[in-house]
């Protein structure tokens, strides 16, 4: 694991304000040259278009797509592409809210996205302690939790539930298989709600 993965998942991804989530899941060469351009609202969730910023090496002109939790606001997803819109499963009128005045995203249905799946209250204590600059889903089956994160590269968090509290299991770049879930004693019952790519599921 390199240094700055590791200084990654050493900080939180949440802030007080949607406005800073969004700049904290991007990167700046200083972060006074962070403009916020627009900031779009309705309820729980926010499109913020900032300029300036970088992700994975290269310029961010789309909005970045935040929700506020019980924790703060925390960066779900650069909404450059349509599906990463439409996996949160947001009302239309929502949705017409949160992009009016944003740049079009790219159209890349059908869409195969994960979504935020499992008792919401286990759903966001799992989101709070995921490290990573965008963290676009979690899924929680019985005892056993899988998030999504990416920005600085990209991979997935895998924890379990000891005595009401959740641990983390490992985290790494890249997608986990099948293989590693057997590894860590994951149920076979969990692997295709995980949308493990390897795993046989109909």
């Amino acid at each position: 694991m390199s240094l700055s993965l590791v200084a990654l998942l050493a900080v939180g991804n949440f802030a007080a304000t949607a406005q800073d989530a969004a700049i904290n899941a991007l990167y700046f060469e200083s972060k006074k040259s962070a403009a916020v351009l627009r900031v779009n609202r309705s309820g729980a969730y926010a499109a913020v278009r900032v300029s300036g910023g970088r992700l994975e090496g290269s310029p961010v002109d789309a909005p970045i797509l935040v929700r506020r939790f019980s924790f703060g606001w925390q960066a779900l997803d650069l909404l450059n592409f349509r599906c990463r819109l439409e996996a949160h499963s947001l009302d239309l009128q929502v949705e017409t809210i949160l992009m009016r005045g944003m740049p079009e995203p790219n159209d890349d249905r059908p869409c195969r996205n994960l979504k935020d799946a499992g008792p919401a209250a286990e759903v966001e204590a799992v989101r709070q302690l995921m490290r990573g600059l965008l963290v676009p889903y979690v899924v929680v089956s019985s005892d056993w939790a899988i998030g999504e994160w990416y920005g600085g590269g990209g991979g997935e968090s895998l924890y379990k539930r000891h005595n009401g509290h959740w641990e983390l299991v490992a985290s790494g770049g890249g997608a986990m298989g099948v293989s590693d879930l057997r590894a860590y004693g994951v149920p076979q019952a969990d692997w295709c709600k995980f949308g493990i790519y390897d795993a046989q599921c109909r």
